[in-house]
């Protein structure tokens, strides 16, 4: 059994260490707030450490799940101690700052993993095979929206870097593509500091055209992306794990009353079996460090994820 720590327990790193705790051996978590840690510690059977270096003699692997902002840093002590790490994503503040991290991983010859969740859900596995096979015949353009309520969880980032980069990730992922141009409107509504909404355009070289809708201000939470194919209209629900294939055809056609207007239409709901992404990514991670291989998120994906990001909160204040 793989040794396994977490560094930082807010919200995403509790979760690390319950996932940790059901598939590997976890024996220590850190984080800087004692009484959360002696709680999280005692509840998943590792112990507590106040200072993550301490503990880094003890574990094979951690996940770093401290603010964006102190990635960096702490990736360096990480890796220097040759303990294989996987980071939440983003993977840094900056792409000098993520560029440094995948450094510091080929210096010491550790496998890089970056917690970019949504990669790892079954719809996206599904899709990227239904694309491959040529299923749905060739994308035209994807939209994607990503939009809920203010949390109370963030206060480092804005809405780009927190929600942003998941879309960012998987729309370079499904494209198979390399970025041509950005462009980005959005804004400051309730926060004086950063973004907390925004629109993001991408074109990529192999002509596909992609939109994505990030906000911190919907009364609802929508985790949906669209894809327009030459061969159907896919709808994906990242939150249920659900796909809708739509196809149609006009009959009878009056075009002297398109007011009315006849067109069948074939609905097809995909059938997956649904699957909790981070314990698909955590479990992917440590089969990396088992077999020596190149996580599905790598630290190159990171870097892109980051840098498509700072571009794009670059183009809202300029």
């Amino acid at each position: 059994m793989i040794k396994t720590g977490v560094i930082g327990i807010g919200s995403m790193g509790r979760n690390h260490a319950r996932v940790y705790s059901e598939i590997s051996n976890l024996v220590a978590v850190s984080d800087l707030n004692e009484e959360e840690g002696n709680k999280i510690a005692t509840q998943f059977g590792a112990k507590y450490y106040k200072n993550y270096s301490e503990m880094l003699q003890e574990v094979d692997a951690v996940t770093i799940a401290v603010p964006t902002v102190f990635h960096r840093d702490v990736a360096e002590v990480v890796a220097s101690k040759g303990v294989h790490m996987l980071i939440e994503k983003p993977l840094a503040s900056t792409p000098k700052e993520a560029e440094a991290i995948i450094s510091f991983a080929k210096e010491n010859n550790i496998i890089l993993g970056v917690g970019h969740i949504e990669r790892h859900n079954p719809v996206v596995t599904y899709s990227k095979n239904a694309i491959e096979n040529n299923e749905w015949g060739d994308i035209i353009a994807m939209s994607s929206k990503r939009v809920s309520n203010y949390p109370d969880r963030i206060s480092d980032v804005g809405v780009i870097f927190d929600l942003g980069v998941h879309d960012l990730d998987i729309l370079c992922y499904l494209s198979s593509g390399q970025t041509s141009s950005v462009f980005a409107v959005g804004g400051k509504y309730r926060n004086e500091k950063d973004e907390d909404h925004a629109n993001i355009i991408l074109e990529f070289d192999n002509g596909i055209k992609t939109m994505s809708e990030i906000s911190w201000l919907s009364p609802m939470k929508v985790r949906e992306l669209t894809l327009t194919c030459s061969k159907a209209y896919v709808v994906l629900n990242y939150a249920t794990q659900e796909i809708e294939v739509l196809k149609s055809k006009f009959t009878n056609l009056d075009r002297g009353n398109l007011f009315s207007v006849n067109q069948e239409i074939e609905s097809q709901k995909i059938e997956i079996a649904k699957k909790e992404p981070l314990k698909l990514e955590l479990e992917d991670f440590l089969t990396s460090i088992k077999n020596n291989s190149t996580p599905l998120v790598s630290g190159e994906d990171g870097l892109r994820a980051v840098k498509l990001a700072e571009e794009a909160t670059n183009l809202l204040k300029t």
